[in-house]
């Protein structure tokens, strides 16, 4: 008798979970193509061919009450998984997304002037500060999206992030992120608003400091990063602007103005402003040009509190875009002068070539 209690038990157990399961689908999709890049460093030019491909994996469902459950994995050329996250969307309530490649709600404000192809930094061989915006708190953030709201004829939206322990690393399944020597929990928030072809925003982050006082007594800041931006778009023209800056809190040694700094590393504070244009020549055709100047400042609050000289990293990127159907060619060529904020550095261009097929 106690078997037979047990055998029914467990089938009504599997009918329940099989009850609660939902429809839902699985896609695929993705890109494939070739690249040719050029680059010039003073009297040295280096130059090859390579590919590309990204496979996106899509997966969504939906539940009774109405809500909707997300997931996507995207491979790239190593075979590498570069983003994968999960999405609940709550219809009017809006969306929560956790998940590790998705740069946060940062990734969200990280260059949005208009462009035909490419970010500016992405031809610049070097990291940028407007690349890093909210890069702290990338590695697992929880992050929720509103929707969007009607606002006196024109439209606004808004992010928030939070992350527990402040860093790039991805956490899995059931994983936790390791503490961190440096940094603690980090908040972000970002907002968009637009209204007759005008789109503007803003971004900020801040980050906890986990490092007391620095060997020289002095007390260590909080790191932060942010910036706020402007689009508009008559007819075929779009115009942009942007600006912001970085602080990752650190007191380091002071960095001459003729050394290479990077923004993890380096303890003064990054300004970045952008200005771009775009052109839709046709319904296939684009152009643009932008410009992308990046100021690094040592800061007198250094170790030793010897002010030096600021260095701006300055590039100018020209690019267009074609596309046939499935098929694109784009390019662009980028110069750069003095690359990594260091003021003896050779000036560095890059020139892009691409051809794409979506499938």
């Amino acid at each position: 008798m106690n078997t037979l209690k047990k055998i029914g038990l467990t089938a009504l157990g599997t009918s329940l979970v099989a009850g609660s399961a939902f429809a839902g689908e699985i896609t695929a999709s993705g890109d494939a193509g070739y690249t040719y890049s050029n680059e010039e460093v003073g009297v040295r030019t280096d130059e090859g061919y390579g590919f590309n491909h990204d496979i996106t994996f899509t997966g969504s469902g939906e539940l009774d009450n109405g809500f909707t459950v997300s997931t996507t994995m995207i491979l790239v050329e190593s075979s590498a998984l570069s983003s994968s996250n999960v999405a609940l969307g709550m219809g009017g309530l809006g969306t929560i997304t956790i998940g590790n490649g998705l740069a946060g709600v940062g990734g969200a404000f990280d260059d949005v002037t208009p462009r035909a192809y490419e970010e500016n930094h992405d031809g610049m061989k070097t990291s940028t500060a407007i690349d890093n915006l909210g890069a702290l708190s990338d590695g697992n953030q929880v992050m929720y999206s509103s929707p969007s709201f009607d606002l006196g004829g024109g439209s606004v939206s808004f992010m928030l992030g939070y992350t527990p322990e402040a860093g790039d690393a991805a956490t899995g399944e059931g994983g936790v992120s390791a503490q961190s020597s440096s940094y603690g929990s980090s908040t972000t928030a970002g907002v968009n608003v637009s209204f007759a072809g005008l789109t503007a925003g803003a971004f900020g982050e801040e980050v906890k400091n986990d490092r007391g006082k620095a060997a020289a007594g002095v007390e260590e800041q909080n790191a932060m990063s942010a910036t706020w931006y402007a689009n508009y778009s008559f007819g075929p023209v779009s115009i942009g602007y942007q600006t912001g800056g970085l602080d990752y809190g650190k007191n380091t040694a002071a960095e001459a103005a003729t050394a290479a700094k990077t923004v993890a590393a380096a303890g003064g504070f990054f300004e970045f402003e952008k200005m771009s244009i775009a052109f839709n020549v046709n319904e296939n055709l684009s152009i643009s040009w932008g410009e992308l100047d990046e100021t690094y400042d040592a800061q007198s609050n250094v170790k030793g509190g010897t002010e030096i000289a600021d260095v701006e990293m300055s590039s100018t990127s020209i690019q267009f875009a074609y596309t046939m159907g499935s098929m694109s060619i784009k390019g662009y060529q980028t110069d750069t002068d003095n690359p990594g904020w260091d003021s003896n550095a050779k000036s560095d261009e890059v020139t892009e070539l691409a051809v794409n097929f979506a499938f």
